[in-house]
């Protein structure tokens, strides 16, 4: 599952609530992105010491390592953007150490800048599924833009990382979210997760009954649950 949203919209909560259901069927594990640093969206959950961060590819490559090993349940990887950052700040480093951080720029990298942005769309999807791949349920958060689409030329709103890799994140999840919040009066917050089909959202869906609503979710934990319970839903088609 991805998660995206603006700021301040329940993504990581979400993943902690996620955390904390699946636990009941095995080890779990939050991975921090090093500069996301989100701790204190999961720190009040009972979780226990579950949390990891990563500042490079190898160190995403051990962690997925120690999932397999430990036989890890459920994931989260908080701060999808923020993973690719680092991806292409090492990628750069490697080829200019010392040189300051900068976007891929012709000016500066000459022909080499294209082979940044596209290689560094690869090494992101690459590490993303190695994780996805350790453990049965695996959940990513991520931060949202309006973006153009690449192939159908829409607005729409889209994971806020740099060049096309936002479309790519999406088309490597099962299910992808777009989390909103509304305010509903004094100190009520209305949050929401929607899943369907969207022409001005980049979602997703693999169900064979489609889900068409927003999930409502609850002033606290038990989100995780109701957006499970759809997707369960959705697996097969009702007999008559």
């Amino acid at each position: 599952v991805l998660l995206q949203g603006i700021p301040n919209s329940g993504k990581t909560f979400m993943g902690g609530d996620m955390l904390l259901h699946e636990s009941q069927y095995g080890p779990v594990k939050f991975i921090n992105v090093k500069g996301e640093d989100g701790w204190a969206s999961v720190a009040g959950m009972g979780l226990g010491k579950v949390g990891v961060t990563v500042e490079s590819e190898a160190d995403v490559t051990a962690v997925a390592a120690d999932m397999i090993r430990e036989k890890t349940h459920a994931a989260v990887l908080d701060g999808s953007r923020v993973l690719w950052g680092l991806i292409l700040y090492g990628m750069m480093q490697a080829d200019k150490p010392g040189s300051q951080p900068h976007l891929p720029d012709p000016k500066i990298d000459g022909d080499r800048s294209k082979a940044y942005w596209a290689s560094a769309r690869f090494r992101l999807e690459e590490n993303i599924k190695l994780l996805k791949t350790s453990c049965k349920v695996f959940l990513a958060t991520t931060v949202s833009a309006q973006d153009v689409h690449e192939i159908t030329g829409e607005k729409q709103v889209a994971p806020d990382i740099y060049g096309k890799a936002g479309s790519g994140l999406v088309g490597l999840f099962d299910f992808a979210g777009y989390m909103t919040w509304s305010i509903q009066g004094p100190g009520r917050v209305r949050r929401e997760v929607s899943f369907q089909t969207r022409s001005d959202v980049q979602t997703r869906q693999r169900l064979a009954v489609p889900i068409t609503e927003n999930v409502i979710l609850p002033d606290g934990p038990g989100g995780w649950a109701l957006v499970k319970a759809a997707f369960t839903k959705g697996l097969r088609k009702e007999k008559k």
